[in-house]
C-alpha cells in the first residue's frame, strides 16, 4: 500500500526544524551576522553576549545611548510558525530592572505583557526631557500594551512615579503621581492621581487609536499660589478661585516625539 506524503506537514516539520537550528545558533555569532548587515543602521551595541539566539544574555547593552547593565532574553521560537516573535526579557540597572515579554508581528505591532520595571530616573538616559533633569523611581505594572508605532491601541495597569521632580532653574518636588491605565471602547484612558505630596494632581488622558490624545486635568500647590511650585505651576495656567489650574489639551501623539505621525 502507498503512503500519501502530506506536504503541509512536512514543510511544517522543515520549517520547525530551520527554527530549531537557528534557535541554537551562538548569540555572538548572529550578533556580528546581524551588525554586519541589517542592524548595521540600529543604535544597538551588545558586548559580552553568551548563550544561543534562543536563549542568551549579554553582560552590557546600549540602547539608544541608555547604558544597562546586562539583558537576558529566553526566545520563543514556535511562535515563528504563527507569524510573531516573542521572546521574555530581563534588564538590569544599578538599583533598578525591567523584565516581561515582548511580541511583534508583520504589521509591526509590539505587545508587551507581564511588564514589572523599577527604573530610577537619575540613572536613565532621556533625551526628551533631559532639560528638565527629572528625579525619583518609576515603578510600571502592566499589561496587554499594544503599540503600532504610532498610536497605543491597548493597555491595563498602573505607572507610579515616587519622589517625583524635576529640576527647572530650581529644584521642584511632586511627591508621588500614579497614572492608572485601562482599555475601552474609546480607547485607551489614564486617571492621573498623587498621594497627598507636593502636587495637588488630577486628570484624564484619553489615547485613541488615530494616534490622538486628550488630556484634561487640574493642578496646585498645596502650599500655595506663591510657593516655588506654585508659580512654577503659574507658567500652565491662571489659577480659579479653588486654587487649582485647570489644563485641556489635545493634538496627536507624533508632535509629542512619539510615533512616527505616519498614517
Amino acid at each position: 500500500m502507498r503512503l500519501r506524503l502530506n506536504w503541509r506537514y512536512l514543510l511544517i516539520g522543515l520549517l520547525a526544524y530551520v527554527i530549531f537550528l537557528l534557535a541554537q545558533f551562538p548569540a555572538d555569532r548572529a550578533y556580528a551576522w546581524w551588525k554586519a548587515g541589517p542592524g548595521a543602521q540600529q543604535k544597538l551595541a551588545l558586548t559580552g553576549l553568551s548563550g544561543s539566539v534562543w536563549q542568551g544574555g549579554a553582560q552590557q547593552a546600549l540602547i539608544n545611548g541608555q547604558r544597562l547593565q546586562g539583558l537576558e532574553w529566553h526566545l520563543k521560537p514556535w511562535t515563528v510558525l504563527f507569524g510573531k516573535l516573542e521572546l521574555d526579557y530581563e534588564i538590569r540597572l544599578n538599583d533598578g530592572f525591567a523584565r516581561g515579554s515582548v511580541a511583534t508581528d508583520p504589521q509591526g505591532t509590539v505587545r508587551l505583557d507581564a511588564v514589572e520595571a523599577k527604573l530610577p530616573l537619575a540613572q536613565l538616559s532621556l533625551p526628551a526631557i533631559a532639560a528638565l533633569r527629572p528625579s525619583g523611581v518609576v515603578n510600571l505594572n502592566l499589561q496587554n500594551v499594544d503599540w503600532n508605532g504610532e498610536a497605543l491601541l491597548a493597555a491595563q495597569g498602573r505607572m507610579v512615579w515616587s519622589d517625583a521632580g524635576i529640576s527647572l532653574l530650581q529644584p521642584l518636588q511632586f511627591g508621588d503621581l500614579a497614572l492608572t491605565l485601562e482599555t475601552r471602547d474609546d480607547g485607551v484612558i489614564g486617571e492621573l492621581s498623587d498621594a497627598g505630596g507636593p502636587l495637588q494632581a488630577e486628570g484624564l488622558i484619553t489615547l485613541k487609536a488615530d494616534g490622538s490624545y486628550q488630556f484634561t486635568g487640574s493642578f496646585a500647590a498645596r502650599e500655595g499660589a506663591q510657593s516655588p511650585l506654585g508659580q512654577a505651576l503659574g507658567a500652565l495656567g491662571r489659577p480659579g478661585a479653588d486654587g487649582r489650574i485647570q489644563v485641556n489639551q489635545s493634538g496627536q501623539l507624533a508632535a509629542l516625539g512619539l510615533g512616527s505621525g505616519r498614517r
